[in-house]
């Protein structure tokens, strides 16, 4: 069905006045690429020196896990004067990646070194000290297919050394052990043969802390891996694994007086029938770990009906979860809703609700409309607009649309208005 140009520029009005709020990150590794101040004013001469010392026909590439720059600026070895590194790639050569360090003598940017990357792609760069030398270490993810490796390169006097280089899956850079001091931890894993965790420490030299060799391999990959607080003042990593392409759990992994310990086994208790990504979801600094759970009263439907509701819990720095935060995700990524956490185990969704097509969430122990999601025609949209329904988003020729609010009792006694807070996809994407 085609819209009509009084729709369109209504809906252009729509999308320039909501914003969306910021998705999920697939992992939360820091990247500190500071630019130096003067770095506008010379970015002229600053690409034309890069430029006039590629080879002919190379190209600059950046991270495949970042999408915002290419170009690092920074005082690497702490001298006090700026370095450039860039990465660009050459085509019908044995090696394809390739970085280069520039530094920056009487306002000229000169070249200092090119050096090979391994891989067809360049996967990550980090800038971090992890050797604890006071200077910043170059840290770059090459990949090849499905193969990953790492290298930590240590830069100084115009010098380039290479001081750890591992594969992985994904590596973080973290203080695990809290002892003030970052360490790198790497996951290996390859399906149905081993998945391993390894942290390492600079000490003249990187050394192993401990490593983690008895993990179930038997999966299909990782979807999403984040390190960071696990617990209130307790650092660790969150991987989430597929099992295969719906379902998925989740395991914990924190440090113990220098020993890696699972304190949240990938069992039935993190087991969920729809992949979920941890995260710190009440935005509190601690992860998160997401579950489905069926509202209540759709037990016995067919789960491919089930409008499940996101309940994300914490571990409870002993052996179990709590819970944190509840959410309702549409199943297409078009829209979410977040919902107040008292109203967890006591909202649920209607069962006369369908999806795709209309939704409504009640309050169990008093029947009361508390949020609705409906999808309109065109017309349908025309003759309902002004009666409290606000735009989620779009699906082909339908509007999505949403409206909700409870009277709700504060502890004062006053009457508030509480709307659940929603994230609106495909408006002004």
């Amino acid at each position: 069905m085609k819209l009509n140009n009084r729709v369109l520029r209504r809906l252009a009005a729509v999308s320039l006045s909501l914003s969306i709020l910021s998705g999920c990150t697939f992992i939360s590794d820091p990247v500190l690429r500071m630019k130096a101040p003067e770095l506008s004013a010379d970015k002229a001469s600053l690409m034309t020196a890069i430029t006039s010392h590629m080879p002919a026909g190379a190209s600059l590439i950046r991270p495949v896990s970042d999408d915002d720059s290419s170009i690092f600026t920074e005082d690497l070895d702490k001298d006090g004067t700026m370095e450039t590194l860039v990465f660009y790639s050459t085509k019908n050569e044995a090696v394809l990646i390739h970085g280069m360090i520039l530094e920056k003598r009487d306002d000229v940017w000169e070249k200092k070194l090119v050096f090979d990357g391994g891989g067809t792609e360049l996967d990550s760069v980090d800038l971090r000290d992890v050797t604890g030398e006071g200077k910043l270490n170059i840290i770059a993810g090459y990949s090849r297919g499905v193969e990953k490796g790492m290298v930590v390169y240590s830069y100084s006097g115009g010098e380039l050394e290479e001081v750890l280089s591992q594969p992985y899956t994904k590596y973080m850079v973290d203080d695990l052990n809290e002892d003030g001091i970052e360490d790198i931890t790497v996951v290996y894993f390859k399906r149905n043969e081993f998945a391993t965790i390894t942290t390492y420490q600079y000490n003249d030299g990187f050394k192993v802390l401990d490593e983690l060799d008895d993990l179930d391999p038997y999966f299909s990959n990782y979807y999403n891996i984040v390190s960071g607080k696990v617990a209130e003042n307790k650092e660790g990593i969150i991987l989430d694994s597929a099992v295969d392409s719906r379902s998925a759990y989740t395991t914990v992994v924190v440090m113990e007086n220098n020993k890696l310990r699972v304190v949240i086994p990938g069992d039935a208790r993190t087991f969920k029938d729809r992949k979920i990504v941890s995260e710190d979801i009440d935005g509190d600094g601690v992860i998160e770990i997401g579950l489905l759970e069926p509202p209540k009263g759709w037990e016995y439907f067919d789960p491919e009906t089930i409008p499940y509701f996101n309940s994300y819990y914490k571990w409870d720095g002993k052996n179990g979860l709590t819970f944190s935060a509840l959410q309702y995700r549409d199943p297409s990524d078009r829209f979410r809703i977040d919902l107040l956490p008292e109203w967890h185990e006591n909202v649920t969704v209607d069962t006369k609700s369908v999806q795709d097509k209309s939704l409504k969430f009640i309050l169990s122990n008093t029947g009361e409309t508390v949020a609705e999601i409906s999808f309109f025609s065109p017309a349908e949209w025309e003759r309902v607009k002004s009666s409290g329904w606000k735009i989620l988003g779009f699906d082909l020729d339908k509007f999505i649309g949403y409206r909700g609010e409870v009277e709700q009792n504060t502890s004062g006694g006053d009457n508030n208005k509480i709307t659940s807070p929603i994230e609106r996809k495909g408006i002004d994407e």
